[in-house]
């Protein structure tokens, strides 16, 4: 059996998939969420339309599939597109397909319980599992147990008689419990007791109301004290309404003031005079400063002029030094050329030659030129000496002690120095006169502005002490006082009449102190005082008859909250009873017929009935099922067949382990796989490493779908079964696939691994397609 086309038009955001249906092993690789899970789930659900009930997980879309998937089976061609199911061609159940022919990473292991088994040796082998299971389902139903263990079943198909069973028996057990309680209570003498507790309760009611009369004429008469009260301080307060405490303290305030603002007054005085002397004082030290600065600026023309002769000076000097140079240089040099040209004009005299006078002509004349050079020379020497004196002089005319040039530059400089600190005091001077004036004028404004406070708040104390009529603040104090003492009395006047009576809709208090009376006529209307002595009301006395009226009161109620309660247990006992369904159980209904304790004893026992007649059935259908149950076990020992020790799934198993474990059997009393290590050890595929036990799992797929298949090649699809496989696990599980492949199984490998797509579809040169995210529709 094997595709030969898996197409898929739309499921989900997946749309036209049409990977290649080839044969031996096609890896279709991915990364994760480009599709390759909806794809299998689509494949699946179109192969069986059913496998969607079994599926763990559930699938991802909640719509059916729509595309087609071809299957080739025993020569035959067969469409599966949702109408056509591969259940319908060959023997594989749902489940199968799901848990034997797909492979996922997450579900690897095989369902362990023993309805799975059954169904694949029921397809397998000659085993009549189904016939016992039949019987065991009678036997069940006969006694209404339930599956697993074998309680009486409360499912509406046994008419609930799980739950009437125990109903029945607790119902029965609280009607015992009940009767005793009837016993130990004496229920049968609960009226009479009552019918005392209310004769008592009526002597104690008039004893109570005699003291609750006397009360209300105690009461009357301290209410009237009150209103008295009230209405003599109310007259009172009336006339000394005007004095109030705010008032007191604002004049307190104002007087405060006034005398805080006297202080400040004064405060204010000798600041000003303060001020006063600062300005004086400030005035007195600039006129020292402009005379002094007067004195120096009368002597800047001079000191410039010092400062010219200096620079004049300054300048000759330096002439000065270039002309004494020359001087020693064309002094010689003339006399030299002098003797020269006089020797030379003796010479050509006597000698008469013409060079010897053109010699003595031309030394004359260097003689000439020399003396002119040394002539000029010393007169610059003579001019710098003219100018140094001169700057000396100058110094000393404006007012310089000096010796000699070289002092009057710092002599200059510190006049300078001098000239522009008394300019920078005086201008300091100046801003300290200015301030101090301003905040002298702010000191007479401020103190003007508080005199003409001071003579407005002398005027209003006067005149408000002369509106309160009273010569003083102590004066207007006493009336406050005296007001603040009848106020007291007055509100504890007027709030026992309002506890009483609550507050009048009345603004005046004799309006308030009227509809007050009137209330007290009201509440004093319905006694006859002539008939009542206040003097017999007594507040402990009245709270134990109050007491003791309660106290009876609770008792009667609860005598008759127990009465009552006794009748609604009767009701209730007999309309569980009712609600019971014993009608298929013992053929007829019950209920409480007569409402004594005769009668519900008759109740108990009908109950007990009901429990004992489900009990037996019970007890037969379990001794059945046991017997059974050992014929099952019988058979269930033809499992182990599945797993034969030379079988496809320990040769698979041995191959993908290289050799450590040679062998995989079925456990009937564990209902799980046992596999041999090659020491001969047994282990249980829970001990077992992850990896190891995913190769069990696959292995022992293979299995199962070669015997489904009639150990004829078919197909297989893998969902990244090895994606936890280290690199030499992974090498052997492809090279298992690859001894399937080439047995004839056709093999579909889904991955998003790298190591697969890359390395394992290269070595073992296999068909590959690749899936990308465009596939999804958004």
């Amino acid at each position: 059996m094997r595709l030969t086309t898996a197409e898929i038009d739309r499921y989900g955001p997946l749309y036209d998939c049409r990977p290649p249906c080839q044969d031996g092993i096609s890896v279709i690789s991915g990364p994760n969420e480009a599709g390759k899970t909806l794809y299998l789930e689509a494949l699946l659900q179109l192969l069986e339309p059913d496998v969607a009930d079994v599926m763990d997980p559930k699938p991802r879309v909640s719509q059916t599939p729509t595309g087609r998937v071809v299957v080739e089976h025993n020569g035959e061609q067969y469409e599966c597109d949702g109408n056509t199911s591969l259940c319908e061609i060959t023997q594989i159940e749902p489940a199968h397909l799901q848990s034997v022919f797909v492979v996922q990473d997450n579900d690897l292991q095989l369902p362990s319980d023993q309805e799975y088994y059954t169904s694949l040796i029921e397809k397998l082998g000659d085993i009549h599992t189904t016939e016992i299971n039949a019987i065991q389902s009678a036997l069940k139903d006969y006694g209404r147990l339930t599956n697993r263990r074998l309680n009486i079943s409360s499912d509406q198909s046994y008419h609930n008689a799980g739950d009437v069973h125990d109903e029945a028996e607790t119902l029965a057990e609280e009607i015992r419990d009940y009767t005793d309680e009837i016993e130990e209570e004496g229920l049968d003498e609960l009226d009479a007791r009552r019918l005392r507790i209310k004769r008592d309760l009526r002597e104690t009611r008039k004893q109570l109301d005699e003291q609750q009369r006397a009360k209300t004429v105690a009461e009357f008469e301290r209410l009237s004290e009150q209103l008295d009260t009230y209405r003599s301080t109310s007259d009172q307060l009336a006339e000394l309404e005007e004095y109030d405490r705010d008032t007191l303290e604002e004049l307190r305030t104002l007087s405060k003031d006034l005398q805080r603002d006297k202080e400040d007054l004064q405060e204010l005085d000798d600041n000003v005079e303060k001020k006063q002397d600062e300005v004086n004082e400030t005035a007195k030290e600039l006129d020292d400063l402009t005379d002094q600065q007067s004195d120096l600026e009368r002597r800047e023309s001079a000191v410039d002029e010092a400062r010219t002769a200096l620079e004049t000076y300054r300048e000759r000097q330096g002439e000065a030094t270039g002309a004494e140079r020359q001087v020693e240089l064309t002094r010689p040099a003339a006399l030299v050329s002098l003797l020269g040209a006089g020797g030379a004009g003796v010479i050509g005299a006597i000698t008469g030659t013409l060079s010897a006078i053109g010699l003595g002509v031309l030394l004359l004349l260097v003689s000439a030129i020399s003396g002119g050079l040394y002539y000029r020379a010393n007169k610059r020497l003579t001019g710098g000496e003219t100018a140094r004196e001169s700057a000396v002089q100058t110094a000393r005319d404006a007012g310089f002690e000096v010796e000699t040039v070289d002092e009057v530059a710092p002599a200059i400089e510190a006049f300078e120095g001098e000239l522009s600190r008394i300019r920078e005091r005086k201008a300091k001077k100046e801003q300290e006169h200015q301030n101090a004036q301003e905040i002298l004028e702010r000191l007479q404004e401020e103190k003007s502005e508080l005199k003409t406070q001071i003579e407005e708040q002398e005027k209003e104390l006067a005149e408000r002490l002369e509106e309160a009529d009273v010569e003083s603040i102590d004066e207007y104090e006493e009336q406050v006082t005296a007001r603040e003492e009848l106020e007291p009395d007055q509100q504890t006047a007027k709030q026992s009449l309002v506890d009483r009576f609550e507050e009048p809709d009345a603004d005046e208090p004799a309006d308030k102190a009227a509809a007050w009376e009137r209330e007290l006529d009201e509440f004093i209307s319905d006694v006859e005082t002539d008939e009542v002595d206040a003097e017999t009301y007594d507040q402990e006395t009245l709270q134990q008859l109050e007491a003791e009226v309660e106290r009876l009161e609770k008792k009667r109620d609860k005598l008759q909250t127990r009465l009552d309660e006794h009748d609604d247990t009767l009701d209730e006992f007999d309309r569980r009873a009712r609600d019971l369904n014993t009608q298929p159980f013992i053929g007829r209904g019950l209920g409480l017929d007569t409402r004594s304790k005769e009668g519900l004893g008759t109740l108990a026992d009908d109950l007990d009935s009901v429990v004992q007649q489900l009990e037996v059935d019970a007890v037969l259908s379990r001794k059945a099922l046991e017997i059974f149950g050992r014929i099952e076990s019988q058979e269930e020992q033809k499992l182990s067949e599945l797993f034969a020790p030379d079988g496809p799934a320990s040769r698979t198993f041995e191959q993908l382990t290289g050799g450590r474990y040679t062998q995989v059997a079925y456990d009937p009393d564990a209902h799980d796989l046992v596999v041999e290590r090659q020491d001969g050890r047994d282990f249980g595929p829970e001990v077992l490493s992850q990896g190891t036990k995913d190769q069990l799992y696959f292995a022992t797929r293979v299995s199962l779908a070669q015997q489904l298949l009639g150990s004829t090649p078919g197909f297989l699809l893998l969902d990244d079964p090895f994606l936890a496989a280290d690199p030499d696990r992974l090498n052997q599980g492809f090279r298992t696939l690859q001894g399937l492949a080439e047995e004839g199984w056709q093999i579909l490998y889904l991955t998003a691994k790298q190591e697969v797509s890359e390395t394992m579809v290269e070595e073992y040169d296999l068909n590959h397609t690749k899936m990308e995210p465009s596939s999804l529709s958004t």
